[in-house]
């Protein structure tokens, strides 16, 4: 017999059994399943009671995640709001002197500063008369505020990508109408064209792509394909067509400079009236934006040399007026330095006799 101290044997023996890692498994999914079940509801709850991002005012304008909406602050103005995702953004500090009465976008498909990636890039308008457009420039990846680009009354062509092989990603034609500070318009002044990129820190003028090789020769971009459709953008009379070549722009543009010539030669100059200046201003435009300031002043002087005061009056304008371009430094740069000097040299005649 077996005594009462005696161990069973192993089979017989009682307490919980071990389960296989598999069986264990089984045995807890229904307790896993419970728990993910709630916590899915929690999920939903929590979705549900978060507030959602209080998007405002009208859409200008998306890249991906990023938006910009125009919110009205007044009857007869507007500022813009960023947001990126649910977040929004700090806002940017007022840009301009004169409120926006209206944001448009510009352009969400190209490439504006740094980066070979699409920005979002929105034109703000002040309203009145043929006045006044502020181009704003937002990162597109991270809507985080770039640049903005005072313009003055002038129109602005899309941002235009150039070749890989160029100093910078992109670039825009404009018209520089704030050299003369609101004056072009009633004085029915030529506008010059510019090209414009980013520079790191801000915008300036394309000085390689604007300068004339010589005082009869264009600038290069007026004749380069990449900007024929920015010029048709820009509505430059330049009569672009598809069908046109180069060749045939280079002859429109002769035609065009050869009538400045003629008009700034037969302009008779009035100091008592100002707008008796436009020939000789349209004609000056043309030179100093190609780099040919030093040939366009001695074709003037040379033309309207019987009438010295009213010259030297017509010049001392000009050279106020040019002096106020935000470009300024840029067109010195783009005349050989020479530009400068050679506006100091009419001031300084301001009270030399005739």
């Amino acid at each position: 017999m077996t005594g009462m101290d005696d161990p069973l044997p192993l089979s017989q023996q009682q307490g919980p059994k071990r389960l296989k890692p598999a069986r264990q498994f089984r045995a807890y999914l229904p307790t896993l399943g419970s728990i993910g079940v709630m916590l899915g509801c929690v999920g939903v709850v929590v979705t549900l009671l978060q507030p959602k991002p209080a998007y405002e005012g009208r859409l200008v304008g998306e890249i991906g995640d990023v938006r910009i909406y125009a919110v009205p602050t007044a009857e007869s103005e507007e500022s813009l709001v960023v947001w990126r995702g649910g977040k929004k953004l700090a806002l940017r500090p007022k840009a301009t002197e004169n409120p926006i009465l209206q944001f448009d976008l510009s352009s969400a498909d190209r490439q504006a500063v740094g980066s070979r990636h699409p920005d979002l890039v929105v034109d703000g308008w002040s309203g009145g008369m043929h006045c006044c457009l502020t181009r704003f420039i937002f990162d597109g990846p991270t809507g985080k505020f770039v640049a903005k680009l005072p313009l003055g009354g002038s129109g602005a062509s899309r941002f235009v990508p150039l070749p890989r092989s160029d100093s910078f990603a992109a670039a825009f034609l404009a018209f520089d109408d704030v050299t003369l500070d609101g004056e072009s318009l009633r004085l029915g002044t030529y506008l010059p064209p510019i090209l414009l990129v980013w520079k790191g820190t801000s915008f300036g003028l394309y000085l390689d792509a604007m300068k004339a090789t010589t005082p009869e020769s264009h600038a290069p971009f007026l004749l380069a394909e990449a900007f024929e459709e920015a010029q048709l953008e820009l509505g430059s009379g330049l009569q672009v067509t598809e069908s046109g070549s180069k060749g045939d722009l280079a002859k429109t543009l002769d035609l065009t400079a050869a009538a400045r010539k003629t008009a700034m030669e037969a302009a008779a100059l009035d100091p008592s009236n100002a707008t008796s200046f436009t020939p000789l201003f349209g004609f000056l435009n043309e030179f100093v934006y190609k780099g040919q300031a030093a040939a366009g002043f001695t074709a003037v002087q040379n033309a309207q040399a019987a009438t010295p005061e009213a010259l030297r009056t017509a010049l001392i304008t000009y050279a106020t007026l040019l002096r106020r371009s935000q470009w300024f430094d840029d067109l010195n740069r783009l005349n050989d330095g020479q530009l400068l000097a050679l506006l100091e040299q009419i001031e300084s005649s301001a009270g030399a006799a005739p």
